[in-house]
């Protein structure tokens, strides 16, 4: 009876990822929705530990990995002296490895997945430093450097105000194209 059980769970979990690895690898593994709500409301303000990382790691993929890892381990060590609680509890610790290592690869590969593309809506709002001296009123265009999207970046920037000089302190007031923003002093 045991021995069935570890069998079919080592089949059926294995069996699983063995298709989610190859439907990863071809490019049909991975469906991501986008939905876009947009929902207005005043909720008071909260705060929550950071106690559910391990929920965090739960998934499909990990779940299946578990009950893989535990029937094989099951199966390989129905072949050793050792009783069934000892045995169940080595597949469990099996079960629980796989699911820390596959959830952190998952995780890895999902950070890998963004492009990297710089939004420069993003810049709203960010604080930076006038790199190529701006000209009063729009007369022309400078340059500022910021931090956007944990990097920094150097953009095209004109102000309505004053001219800014060479490591003047801005704020950005506006997106005002690609690779051009509108700024004010700080």
């Amino acid at each position: 009876m045991e021995q069935a059980i570890y069998t079919w769970m080592a089949v059926i979990g294995c069996g699983i990822l063995l298709v989610q690895v190859i439907l990863q690898v071809i490019g049909v593994g991975d469906h991501d929705g986008d939905l876009h709500v947009d929902i207005d409301g005043d909720v008071g303000d909260g705060d929550f530990g950071h106690g559910d990382w391990f929920f965090g790691f739960l998934s499909f993929k990990t779940l299946v990995a578990f009950v893989g890892f535990f029937g094989l381990t099951g199966l390989l060590l129905l072949e050793r002296d050792m009783g069934t609680p000892q045995r169940a509890l080595y597949a469990t610790l099996a079960g629980l490895a796989a699911v820390v290592v596959v959830g952190y690869l998952m995780k890895l590969l999902h950070t890998l997945g963004h492009s990297g593309t710089l939004d420069v809506a993003n810049a709203l709002g960010v604080e930076g430093t006038v790199y190529l001296r701006i000209p009063a009123a729009g007369a022309g265009r400078g340059k500022v450097t910021l931090d956007v999207q944990g990097r920094s970046v150097e953009l095209g920037a004109v102000t309505d105000g004053p001219e800014l000089p060479t490591g003047a302190r801005v704020r950005v007031v506006e997106v005002a194209g690609e690779d051009l923003v509108r700024v004010e002093a700080r």
